[in-house]
């Protein structure tokens, strides 16, 4: 297990900068995800802290020791990719022992080492067979037991569940983070999907174009985004924008709301409200979504019961004034609004 401090990383690849000056500093025993849309940049700094890509400028740390210079089998972190990566002629037991016949461990410790993996993981009645004879997840194991073997000081995942289906990616899930509570180790983990993140992450690192945009935990990420890019990325259904004319406040900022602050109204009250036509009711078990068209936006609002509720009907809905978020037009950066309207 390690800390790790990143100060004023650089990345370029030729004259395209990848990462801009980035400063991080990870908890030993921490389980980070790098969540943000392709090209932002969040595979590039993984391997960068693996030592599979140089950087241009600034430091890398494990438990304060520099280790920018060193090779990846230097820095003992254990890498865990999307597509596997097993030796299809090797056994499980085989592609599990790897590591440590690499490093020229004794057998009697590879032994110890591979049962304990297999144990882990639930793959002790699969160690004779070869990959083309496992599913997806139990790939996916076996390339997990391969990376913790050794015990690394970090382990490092690259988008491992994106070929999974989606019941298998849910129980992996889980599966990968008891296994990180149970060994204590530093885990970074790198999504695209804002679920996973959300699910697995002591702390969330939403990246954009090369630069951390917010690094905190999965609730604050959501309730209190830093900025309109974040308040974007992050919820399923995407928050509602708004002029926030609209609603009486200052023209020149952009409202925010969740589609869950946002419901039928029922009587007056604080916090804002919206009055438009219902264009569409989307039945999504116990939640309903309300499409609504506001002053020529489409506003999304849930309710549980839509009895009632029919498509090109007037309706008006209510949000709650702790619910609002406020964005500058332009840069998008946040507005706290206590002394504003």
């Amino acid at each position: 297990m390690a800390s790790i401090t990143i100060a004023g990383l650089r990345k370029s690849y030729r004259n395209t900068e990848i990462l801009k000056s980035l400063d991080l500093s990870i908890k030993d025993g921490e389980f980070i995800s790098f969540l943000g849309p392709s090209g932002c940049g969040k595979s590039t700094l993984l391997f960068c802290i693996a030592g599979l890509e140089e950087i241009n400028d600034g430091s890398i740390r494990f438990d304060n020791r520099e280790i920018t210079e060193l090779g990846p089998r230097e820095r003992n972190i254990a890498l865990v990719f999307q597509d596997y990566a097993l030796y299809p002629h090797m056994t499980v037991r085989g592609n599990i022992a790897f590591p440590l016949q690499q490093q020229k461990v004794d057998q009697q410790t590879i032994n110890k080492q591979v049962a304990w993996a297999a144990e882990t993981l639930g793959l002790e009645s699969l160690l004779d067979r070869l990959p083309s004879d496992l599913s997806g997840g139990q790939r996916q194991r076996v390339a997990v037991g391969r990376a913790i073997v050794r015990n690394p000081s970090v382990l490092l995942m690259d988008e491992p569940l994106s070929n999974l289906d989606a019941s298998l990616r849910v129980r992996m899930r889980t599966e990968i983070r008891r296994l990180q509570r149970e060994l204590k180790m530093t885990v970074i983990f790198v999504t695209h999907d804002q679920e996973e993140a959300m699910v697995l992450s002591d702390r969330i690192a939403v990246m954009k174009d090369g630069i951390v945009q917010q690094f905190a935990a999965p609730m604050t990420v959501y309730t209190d985004p830093a900025n309109h890019f974040v308040a974007g990325f992050i919820g399923s259904p995407q928050m509602n924008f708004l002029p926030a004319g609209l609603s009486g406040y200052n023209n020149d900022l952009v409202l925010g709301v969740r589609p869950h602050d946002i419901n039928p109204a029922k009587a007056a009250g604080d916090g804002v409200h919206f009055t438009g036509e219902l264009a569409f009711v989307e039945s999504a078990g116990p939640v309903h979504f309300l499409d609504v068209m506001v002053g020529g936006h489409l506003v999304k609002a849930t309710c549980s019961d839509p009895s009632g509720l029919e498509p090109g009907s007037q309706i008006t809905l209510k949000a709650p004034g702790h619910a609002l978020r406020f964005f500058k037009s332009g840069s998008g950066a946040r507005v706290h609004m206590s002394s504003q309207h």
